[in-house]
């Protein structure tokens, strides 16, 4: 595994501009690649009792989907898929990475400020839009492993045009010219863009709400789903006081070079969509089935406890501010990767990372497979916990979950 070190080219429509003249080169790991899939997802406004196992399998078929179809060398990516679906997302979610990081560097600001355009009422639409030094931009992201990059040009510059588009600093768009396996070509980064209008300059707008949003994203994903729908609930409606994560309900807290970051664990064997119920009697034999087939390769993903802090004092300045160094710690199957916006991502393959291993044991593995195994079978349990209601205190939980404990009693 490695970093791709990738050459800016510059359409024409931009090739005179100083500012996008100011950045030559675009690094990338396949960690970004597969943290900026995540990214782009849609933002789960609630989540339910039953998406805690759809939730587990997903992180790590993503991760499995990048690892197998995506080949990272110096100077180029090679999208492998012959699946023609997947080789569409996959240049998608390229096109995203590039775009993101390209406009992080550029502007030397941070992945969490970015916020997704909702749909006009008429027109194309741009992807996402940014607030730096008062001055908003919006950009368009396209990825591809064709030679030509005109008609996503035509494109871009068709989303720019659209006369329904609010006035903002600078539009422009970055294309992600990527290989098929095996092509010799260079990858590289193109930008196309219009001239920016100093007319249009932000006073005083705050990033704040789309900064939480933007771990909510994350937070959906590693945060018990009782507590993330209380994280979520007062952004949807606009009361960002009221915003509090309780960091006592993640699973997992991992040390990383001094630093704590709170966070969920997820494994290979955890993929739901790999097994076929019929062919397996007990949780114990798919356990072992599955183990085989994947070996032991665990993730954790985890948000710096500095942030969960400065969201619950409603600390804006600091977040505001807050821009950790990137770092990419990478060997052939397992990486760290720590991004600017605090959220720190680990894969360990067959017991590399031995704190990842005593976090998420082999008997957790196991009884989460069980329980993934119960719920696609239809076999819930009862709670069992002691409850608190004045009616019934102290007797056992009845409510029936393919979790361990209750939506109440977790």
């Amino acid at each position: 595994m490695t970093i791709s070190k990738l050459k800016i080219h510059l359409d024409e429509t931009v090739k005179d501009s100083p500012l996008f003249k100011s950045k030559e080169e675009l690094s990338i790991c396949k960690p970004e690649i597969f943290k900026y899939g995540v990214f782009a997802e849609e933002i789960p406004m609630k989540i339910s009792e039953s998406d805690f196992d759809y939730l587990q399998s997903k992180i790590p078929a993503y991760e499995m989907l990048y690892s197998d179809f995506l080949s990272i060398y110096a100077d180029r990516i090679e999208n492998i898929s012959k699946d023609d679906r997947k080789k569409k997302l996959l240049s998608e979610v390229i096109g995203v990475a590039f775009g993101i990081k390209y406009t992080v560097e550029l502007l030397n600001t941070n992945p969490n400020k970015f916020k997704k355009i909702g749909v006009p009422v008429k027109g194309k639409y741009m992807d996402y839009s940014i607030i730096v030094n008062n001055r908003e931009y919006e950009l368009e992201t396209k990825g591809t492993v064709s030679k030509s990059y005109s008609s996503f040009k035509k494109d871009i510059l068709k989303k720019k045009s659209n006369k329904h588009n609010k006035d903002v600093y600078l539009r422009f768009g970055t294309i992600a010219m990527i290989n098929n396996e095996g092509e010799g070509k260079l990858s590289r980064c193109v930008v196309v863009d219009d001239p920016p209008n100093e007319d249009n300059i932000e006073k005083n707008k705050s990033s704040f709400k789309t900064q939480l949003l933007n771990y909510a994203m994350f937070l959906s994903y590693i945060l018990d789903s009782k507590y993330y729908n209380k994280y979520i609930r007062p952004l949807k409606s606009k009361k960002l006081q009221r915003v509090r994560i309780d960091n006592n309900k993640f699973f997992a807290k991992y040390i990383f070079e001094g630093k704590a970051y709170y966070g969920e664990c997820f494994d290979y064997r955890l993929i739901r969509e790999d097994f076929d119920t019929l062919q397996y009697n007990n949780p114990q034999d798919l356990f072992t089935l599955k183990t085989i087939k994947f070996g032991k390769t665990k993730f954790f993903i985890g948000i710096d406890e500095r942030i969960i802090e400065r969201i619950n004092s409603q600390d804006i300045s600091f977040l505001e501010n807050f821009n950790e160094e990137s770092k990419c710690h990478i060997n052939e199957d397992s990486f760290q990767f720590l991004d600017k916006d605090g959220i720190l991502i680990v894969k360990s393959k067959d017991g590399w990372d031995r704190q990842l291993d005593v976090l998420f044991t082999e008997k957790e593995v196991k009884r989460r497979l069980g329980y993934s195994l119960n719920y696609s079978l239809g076999f819930s349990h009862k709670c069992g916990a002691p409850c608190t209601s004045k009616d019934r205190e102290g007797k056992p939980c009845e409510i029936k979950t393919f979790r361990e404990k209750c939506h109440f009693h977790r």
